[in-house]
């Protein structure tokens, strides 16, 4: 049987085995997915939101292969995102799994101001996430043209502020899916808001602020 790079499957009987070397596109009843995985990451990303009649629903899905990041590693991103953000300049972290000593916090080397940073991709990151200071945790366009691989992504914002907050998404190769913070982290992330789960304040119903 000849390999390819991309393979196309129907979800007749829920999620067929991944054929693709790269990834699959995938035909469910509740649209249309890209599926990919490497060592550390299995993923199911929608790409198209549709109902197809006849065939199961499948949901999207992340799945770290070697569990969550433990609780210090998110310690470390905030307080690089404090020092960062003190300094006047962003900061970019990525997270790499070794085999021999488990996740492994990486400071790469980059160059980085107030309102960009950049830096050479690693091909073995599992995560990247960089910090913008006192602004929202919110990816921008160039993110989204920047972060093309298979891996984790996250921002960390308005830090320093009463309302920190980070926001997590998992790429495959263009295409995104908002993943909340438990689902990436063992732990506490403390006093930040999860931007993409958790309703600030201001989204709240008037009775519900606390008074």
């Amino acid at each position: 049987m000849t390999a390819v790079l991309v393979e196309y499957l129907v979800a007749r009987d829920g999620v067929p085995f991944r054929q693709g070397m790269a990834f699959d596109y995938l035909l469910a009843g509740d649209g249309v997915y890209l599926v990919a995985d490497d060592d550390a990451l299995e993923v199911r990303v929608p790409i198209a939101d549709c109902r197809v009649r006849g065939l199961p629903l499948v949901y999207p899905s992340c799945n770290l292969k070697h569990g969550r990041l433990p609780g210090w590693i998110w310690d470390a991103i905030v307080w690089a995102a404090h020092v960062g953000s003190m300094s006047g300049r962003e900061v970019l972290l990525t997270v790499r799994f070794d085999p021999s000593v488990g996740y492994r916090l990486i400071v790469p080397r980059q160059v980085a101001g107030p309102s960009h940073v950049v830096y050479r991709p690693s091909a073995d990151a599992i995560l990247e996430i960089h910090s913008h200071g006192p602004l929202a945790a919110a990816f921008s366009p160039t993110d989204n043209t920047d972060e093309q691989g298979l891996r984790l992504y996250g921002v960390v914002g308005r830090v320093g502020t009463e309302r920190p907050e980070v926001a997590l998404r998992v790429g495959a190769y263009g295409h995104f899916l908002a993943v909340p913070w438990e689902t990436v982290f063992m732990g506490d992330r403390g006093t930040f808001r999860d931007a993409a789960f958790s309703p600030s304040l201001e989204d709240r119903p008037s009775d519900a602020v606390p008074r």
